[in-house]
Parts: structure tokens; sequence; C-alpha cells
């Protein structure tokens, strides 16, 4: 079965230089008390909208999409409300048939990256910082610790990933015969030496080998004949495997 990828997505607004030009938001700022916060507002709902290319879905938890927002946001209900209504108004925000509010501007300025690409691009932006000799030192080690930091996020994130890949791959085989137990250590050695596609494959070669298995061997209850989850790696067999395969039906005449 396949694994939920771990690697972290980080999605950002291009921010127009003319943001703060456009006149639907000088006129709110200049014309509506209180316009500044209902533009802080606008702002954070762009945002909450980017994983969903600008739509913030209305869970039906709460009465409307106002309440919901107001609760995620941390708002006053009644300044979400005078929001979504002036942006509607404006042609910048669209409330849906089924409640949910989509931000007309989120698809032109959206973008996104991995944290490894984020990783690089700050370790591209970090070739462009000056070096003078005068500025503090604790600035010139910041950006050697914000790269620490990161590493350590991505080691943690690849260890925790494969922890998780492995504990399911390893479990399709004790369930199968507990005879795996005492080669879990040499299965995990093997393991870790996977790359990340071959280790989704083999938790993949994993069910479908014991479903083979079982189907092959209806009264083998301890399946004694199977290959144990040491030698399914170190011999790569979970490659044979990617497609379930059937078994075929014995006659009188042979195989069919």
């Amino acid at each position: 079965m396949a694994q939920k990828n771990k690697t972290k997505i980080y999605f950002w607004i291009k921010l127009d230089e003319n943001f703060f030009k456009n006149l639907a938001i000088k006129n709110l700022r200049k014309t509506v008390t209180g316009g500044d916060t209902l533009v802080i507002i606008y702002q954070q709902m762009l945002l909450s909208s980017l994983p969903n290319n600008g739509v913030i879905y209305y869970e039906g938890t709460l009465q409307d999409i106002a309440q919901e927002i107001a609760l995620n946001l941390d708002e006053k209900l009644d300044d979400v409300r005078l929001a979504i209504d002036y942006f509607q108004k404006a042609g910048l925000l669209q409330i849906g048939d089924d409640g949910s509010a989509e931000m007309l501007q989120v698809p032109m300025l959206i973008g996104q990256e991995t944290n490894w690409n984020k990783y690089k691009r700050d370790k591209k932006l970090e070739n462009f910082q000056p070096t003078s000799n005068q500025l503090p030192t604790s600035s010139n080690q910041s950006p050697t610790e914000i790269e620490k930091e990161i590493e350590l996020e991505i080691e943690k994130e690849k260890k925790t990933e494969t922890e998780e890949l492995f504990s399911n791959y390893f479990s399709i085989f004790t369930n199968l015969s507990k005879k795996n137990l005492s080669r879990r250590a040499m299965a995990l050695q093997v393991f870790i030496t996977l790359s990340h596609e071959q280790k989704e494959r083999s938790v993949i070669g994993a069910n479908n080998y014991v479903e083979y298995y079982k189907s092959k061997n209806p009264g083998d209850n301890e399946a004694k004949f199977s290959i144990n989850a040491y030698e399914f790696l170190s011999n790569m067999m979970f490659e044979e495997y990617q497609q379930k395969v059937k078994v075929k039906k014995e006659t009188l005449g042979g195989l069919i």
C-alpha cells in the first residue's frame, strides 16, 4: 500500500506591488471605518486559501462560511462579514453554491515549493548576503544556524518516513508468520539502503505477496514455506509483486 508522502509543501503569494494601489483596496481604507482591519482579514483569507488553489471550503460545522473563517482567523465575526460582503461586491471574492469562498485573485498569484526546494532557494539567497566585517558576529552566524535547522528537519522527516514505511512493511510479514520476528534487524538494515520509491514498492509488493501466498496455500496457517521479510528485500523480490498475482485453479485437465 502506497504511503502518504511526508514532504512538506510551502505555499506563498506573489503580492502585486500595486496591491495597495488597487481602487478597491484604496477605497476600503479611505472610506470605511476599520477599513485597514478588513484589508488584513482579506489578506489572511488569501493565505488560508492557498493549499486549495484559492478556495476556503465551507465545512458545514458552523452556520455559514463567515463564522468558520472568523473562528479560524481569530477575527470578529462582524468584521469578517463586512470583508466578505465588500470584496464580493468588488469582484475579488465569490461565494459558491456550496457556501465556500473563492478568492478570485489567488490562481494568478499562487506559488509553491517543497521544503527541499525552499532550503536550496534560501541557500542561493545566502550567497547574495553582504559579508562586510562590520556586520555583527551574530548576523554572520545566523544563516549557518538556519541551515542546520533546515537540514535537521529534513533528516528528521526522512527518518520518520522510513520508520513508518518499514513498520508497515514488517507488520505485513509478521501477520503472515511470527517466524519473521527474528529477521527484523536484518530486514531493517536492508530497508534503509533502499531509495524512497523502492521502500514504497516494497510495501506494495509485500501486500501482494502475502495475498498471493495465502490464496495458494490456504491450509498453511503458519506460512511454513513462505519467504521471510529479510529475503524478500535482499533478493529484491518485491519488484516481482507490484501487481496482484492470481492463483491458477487446478482441474482434472490441468491448470486453468
